[in-house]
């Protein structure tokens, strides 16, 4: 498994609400606001003029009134001059991103988390307490809803409300991590952890053989956390901007 397999089933779990295909680059627009449903991904190269892609990308995202942004995740990208070209043209990286893989394992979900195949009602009143304003509610949970099927939506609940959650898809062999969020007074109770296992327990359910996740490079304690649980780092991606 590569991180390219990766990021070609990152954009079907993780769908944004337009996808096109130029020259072997994908690009994905929504709302605006996260950075992977909103970026170039220049997973191969077809074409001939690599500066008129370029061009061509700044227009499309400008027709949409969104900033020009790529995703380039290491050794997944091409051509393999593209960080000198958008360089040049002002664009620097931010954001650099882990995408950190583990073999799928027989795991027992505990009695606190409680599962679902489709997006429930708490989940989304999670999503949007985590949220940092309606923009990103409004992407964040749109994305969840377009995911495709098998998917799981996973919560514990305390007085009545979901303070944790997480979901998972699969695509083939693999399957993807995503939206873990623990509200903050419920932190450090061992709730994502109950999350991530049982998370990991529908993954081997649905016979997947490798799961992976992103998680933003100076999150030390989610980081431990899947290390803690078998994952190791597999690749590295950031965001291309100007």
């Amino acid at each position: 498994m590569n991180a390219r397999d990766i990021d070609l089933a990152t954009i079907r779990m993780w769908p944004a609400a337009i996808a096109e295909q130029h020259h072997g680059w994908f690009y994905l627009a929504s709302g605006g606001v996260t950075g992977r449903v909103n970026a170039v991904w220049p997973l191969e190269w077809t074409g001939r003029d690599v500066n008129a892609a370029i061009d061509h990308a700044e227009a499309w995202y400008a027709a949409r009134r969104l900033p020009p942004r790529f995703k380039l995740t290491d050794s997944a990208f091409a051509p393999a001059d593209l960080p000198d070209r958008l360089a040049r043209r002002g664009y620097a990286s931010v954001m650099p991103t882990l995408v950190m893989t583990a073999p799928v394992r027989a795991t027992n979900a505990t009695a606190d988390v409680i599962l679902h195949d489709t997006l429930p009602a708490a989940f989304g009143a999670a999503i949007r307490e985590t949220s940092k304003d309606d923009a990103e509610y409004d992407e964040r949970l749109n994305i969840a809803l377009r995911a495709p099927q098998p998917a799981a939506f996973a919560l514990i609940e305390q007085d009545g409300r979901a303070v944790a959650i997480g979901m998972c898809a699969a695509a083939g062999d693999l399957a993807g991590v995503f939206l873990m969020r623990t509200a903050p007074e419920a932190r450090r109770q061992g709730l994502a952890r109950q999350i991530f296992r049982a998370l990991m327990a529908k993954c081997g359910e649905w016979e997947t053989t490798t799961a992976f996740l992103q998680v933003d490079a100076d999150n030390a304690a989610a980081i431990a956390l899947y290390e803690s649980e078998g994952f190791s780092p597999l690749a590295t991606y950031r965001f291309w901007r100007k």
